[in-house]
C-alpha cells in the first residue's frame, strides 16, 4: 500500500502525541522519513524536468547550412615566362579580373567548418617589354633607303576564362575573424593571347641629315602590329592550386550575413606547355553574401 508524505507527516506526528513506545531504531527510521519525504515531490519533479527536455534539439542548432554567393576583383600577376610565336619573352605581367560565384558552407559543434565555392574567374594578364632595332626607312627627299635604330614597345595581352571549384575548410580563428584553406580546381573555357607591337620612336635621322616620321613597312602613318592573336598553343584546360583566405563575419539580419575576404591563389600548374612555362597567381578581395538555411 502506497502512503504519501502527507498521511506519514500525520502519522508520525500523531505517534509523538500518543507517546507510543517503539524501539529506538524504528523512532529513527520514521523520523528521517518524515524529514525527507516532503521533498521527494520536488527531486522527483526535478528528474521529470532534466529528462522531458531535449539536449539534442538545442545542440541541433549549433549546426546549419549556408548558402551563399560571391563577387569580387581579382589582382592577377605573372609567374614564370610567357613566350610569344617570335620567340618574344614576356614577364612580369599584371592585370585586374573579376570573380562571381556561390558558395555553400556546413556549419559543425567546432570551430572546424567545411564548403566550397563554384565560381567563374577571370585571370587575365598584360605583359610588355622595349627593345631598340635597326629597321629600313626611306629618307623622303633623296629617297635613299637606311637602317636605323628605333624603338619599340612590345605587349601582350593574355585572357583566360575558367570554371572553378574550391573546396575548403574554415576556422573561426577570434569572434568573427575566420580564415580558411582549400585546393581549387579549375577547367579553362576560353583563352587567348594578343601580341601587339608599336613603335615608341616618333621621327628618325637619316646620316645625309633628313629626318621623317617613323613608320612600319611601306605604308606611311602605321604606328603597330598586331603579331599574334589566338588561342595559346598547347593550353592545359585543367588548372590547380592552393588557396588561403583571411575573412570576417558581419552579421546585418537574423539569417544574413556579408563577409569581406582577402583571398591569395597559388596555382601549381602552368598555363601552357607551348608558350612558356608561366602561372598566373592572383590576390582576390571578396564580398560573400550568405543566408542560414
Amino acid at each position: 500500500m502506497r502512503v504519501s508524505s502527507h498521511r506519514l507527516q500525520q502519522f508520525c506526528f500523531h505517534s509523538n502525541r500518543k507517546h507510543v513506545n517503539l524501539p529506538k531504531k524504528i523512532l529513527i527510521f520514521i523520523a528521517g522519513l518524515c524529514i525527507t519525504l516532503p521533498f521527494d515531490g520536488n527531486l522527483l519533479h526535478a528528474q521529470t524536468d532534466v529528462l522531458e527536455s531535449d539536449p539534442l534539439r538545442a545542440r541541433s542548432l549549433l549546426v546549419w547550412d549556408e548558402v551563399g554567393v560571391v563577387a569580387g576583383m581579382s589582382i592577377n600577376r605573372q609567374s614564370g615566362t610567357l613566350i610569344t610565336d617570335c620567340d618574344c619573352s614576356f614577364t612580369g605581367g599584371t592585370a585586374t579580373g573579376y570573380v562571381i560565384g556561390a558558395i555553400f558552407e556546413r556549419q559543425t559543434r567546432s570551430r572546424l567548418i567545411w564548403g566550397g565555392i563554384l565560381g567563374y574567374e577571370s585571370r587575365g594578364i598584360n605583359a610588355r617589354f622595349r627593345e631598340i632595332e635597326g629597321v629600313v626607312q626611306r629618307a623622303p627627299a633623296s629617297g635613299r633607303e637606311y637602317v636605323v635604330p628605333i624603338e619599340f614597345l612590345n605587349e601582350a595581352e593574355v585572357q583566360i576564362h575558367a570554371i572553378t571549384l574550391t573546396p575548403f575548410l574554415k576556422y573561426e580563428i577570434w569572434g568573427t575573424v575566420f580564415g580558411r584553406v582549400g585546393a581549387q580546381i579549375g577547367y579553362v573555357i576560353s583563352d587567348n593571347l594578343k601580341h601587339t607591337k608599336s613603335l615608341v620612336t616618333d621621327t628618325v635621322r637619316f646620316p645625309n641629315g633628313e629626318s621623317a616620321t617613323a613608320s612600319l613597312g611601306t605604308s606611311d602613318g602605321v604606328t603597330s602590329v598586331v603579331l599574334q592573336d589566338g588561342p595559346m598553343k598547347d593550353l592545359q584546360p585543367i588548372q590547380a592550386g592552393i588557396y588561403a583566405a583571411l575573412g570576417a563575419r558581419v552579421k546585418i539580419a537574423k539569417k544574413m550575413s556579408i563577409n569581406p575576404v582577402l583571398q591569395y591563389g597559388f596555382p601549381i600548374t602552368t598555363v601552357s606547355s607551348g608558350n612558356g612555362a608561366f602561372s598566373v597567381p592572383a590576390i582576390q578581395l571578396l564580398i560573400e553574401a550568405r543566408w542560414i538555411l
